[in-house]
Parts: C-alpha cells; structure tokens; sequence
C-alpha cells in the first residue's frame, strides 16, 4: 500500500508503529547523538532542542507532538525521510557486520589458537 494515498490519521498511525521502537532500539541507534542525525532531516514546525537528546523517551515525545501537528505534505516527506534513512542505516550495518564476519574469520584461520586445534 502507498502511504501517499492513506488518510493522514492512519499514516500517522503506522508512522508512530516504526518511529518509537526504531528509535528505541539500541541495535539501530547506540548512542542517543546517533539519532540526532536522522530528527535533523525531519520538517517540524519547532526545532528540537538538543536537551532532548539526552533522554530517548522525552525526544519521542516532544517527535509525536510534532508529527501531531503537521500538515500532510510534511509528514509523507518525513515518512519517506525516515524509510530512506532507516533503509541506507540497515545497508551500511550489514555491510559492517559482514565485514566483522569476514574478518573474524581470517583471525580465527590463522590465530594460533586454531592452529593448535587443529594439531
């Protein structure tokens, strides 16, 4: 389904069911500051403050107040913000955990601990 064609109360819906445990998750975002990088790209009548970076709850807060807010056209666009963000954040984290792998795997090949093992 496109969320360009849902009624703006459903989108906000759905927009809230992956904003809150996205930026509660400790996985996508290790740092409070790391989240800082995706709010800045978002259309909000206010600007949000950068106390609020301190605690997750309160930032999500003060986001769906925003969101609650907006007009249509700046919520899709932050709808198509937030996907695109979330999708290039999950790329570059496979591609660094593949790369962890891979190089896991070279150290374990020629650690001397599996040299000994296999002796």
């Amino acid at each position: 389904m496109d969320y360009k064609e849902q009624n703006p109360e459903q989108l906000k819906m759905y927009f809230y069911a992956v904003l809150i445990p996205s930026i509660l998750s400790k996985e996508l975002f290790k740092r409070n500051s790391d989240i800082k990088e995706l709010v800045d790209k978002f259309k909000v009548k206010n600007k949000i403050k950068d106390y609020l970076y301190i605690s997750r709850t309160a930032l999500l807060a003060k986001l769906i107040r925003e969101i609650e807010e907006i007009e249509i056209e700046m919520l899709q666009y932050n709808v198509q913000t937030f996907k695109e963000y979330i999708e290039d954040l999950l790329i570059t984290k496979e591609l660094i955990n593949n790369e962890s792998a891979n190089v896991t795997k070279i150290i374990n090949k020629y650690s001397r601990n599996h040299s000994e093992k296999q002796k």
